[in-house]
């Protein structure tokens, strides 16, 4: 049933609209940060879209003013100051597993960013597959201002603007608004104020419409499993996923619609 998933008290709410659902991170008094619970919740669902057939496609936002301001400074403090090595890397290994679960997603990923999204909230948007945001929201990682470091970011930041690019976003850590984020990369499309979220749907369900489920899932998978490879290898790999693919039955489909009516199917109607 499409609607409202969880209780407004929950760290993530989740609230389905046909294919898509949409994960709300939901401590806007505090800017929605990365805590250790909002971690654990939002892999957690995630995964549950992962599996579930009937959704296509992940639509990220915050409650509030903004969209995440990125890690639990609080909780880090406490950590770093009281906590020991493993547990420090236990936190650490917390956000792995979330930014991991997000890039290797099989459905489509898309980021709607209004306010802030700072550090790892900036994060969280750049391992999307999209990212829509308005012209005053604001990207920029912050670590190295308070002697922390993009650990993590910086193992995918070059998958979305050039090297170059990502080497001054993280050690020169200036605010960008929208406008500045989109001529960088960082943000592939502005919506007007106020209207992130719908745009990011409306993005989400034209992509759908034209892009098969195990079409799109494969080519993402793809990608990520031939990132750093020499070309022969992704070469190789690439004609065995191609192989694969052939023989879907949405491929099957895919073809036999464009020889009989020269046209592609709306992969969002059902068969």
């Amino acid at each position: 049933m499409d609607g409202l998933e969880s209780g407004m008290n929950d760290i993530v709410m989740r609230m389905t609209d046909g294919p898509l659902l949409t994960l709300t991170l939901t401590e806007p008094g505090r800017a929605n940060p990365l805590s250790p619970e909002m971690a654990t919740a939002l892999t957690a669902a995630l995964e549950g879209a992962a599996i579930d057939p009937g959704i296509r496609a992940v639509i990220l936002t915050g409650a509030g003013k903004h969209f995440s301001a990125g890690a639990d400074l609080a909780a880090l403090e406490l950590l770093a100051e009281g906590g020991s090595a493993e547990t420090n890397l236990a936190d650490s290994r917390r956000l792995e597993e979330l930014f991991a679960v997000l890039l290797a997603h099989p459905k489509l990923t898309v980021a709607a960013v209004h306010g802030a999204a700072i550090a790892g909230g900036c994060g969280l948007a750049t391992a999307c597959d999209f990212v829509v945001a308005e012209p005053s929201s604001r990207f920029c990682y912050t670590e190295v201002k308070i002697g922390f470091i993009p650990a993590l970011v910086s193992t995918f930041l070059s998958r979305r603007v050039p090297g170059h690019v990502a080497r001054r976003l993280m050690l020169d850590p200036e605010m960008l608004d929208g406008s500045k984020a989109l001529e960088l990369g960082l943000v592939d499309e502005l919506a007007d104020e106020g209207e992130s979220l719908d745009r990011a749907k409306d993005l989400a369900l034209s992509i759908c419409s034209k892009a098969s489920p195990s079409a799109l899932a494969a080519t993402k998978a793809l990608m990520n499993r031939t990132i750093g490879m020499g070309w022969r290898e992704a070469l190789a790999l690439a004609a065995e996923a191609n192989a694969e693919q052939r023989v879907h039955p949405e491929c099957q489909r895919g073809v036999r619609a464009f020889l009989e009516t020269k046209k592609t199917p709306d992969w969002l109607k059902k068969v």
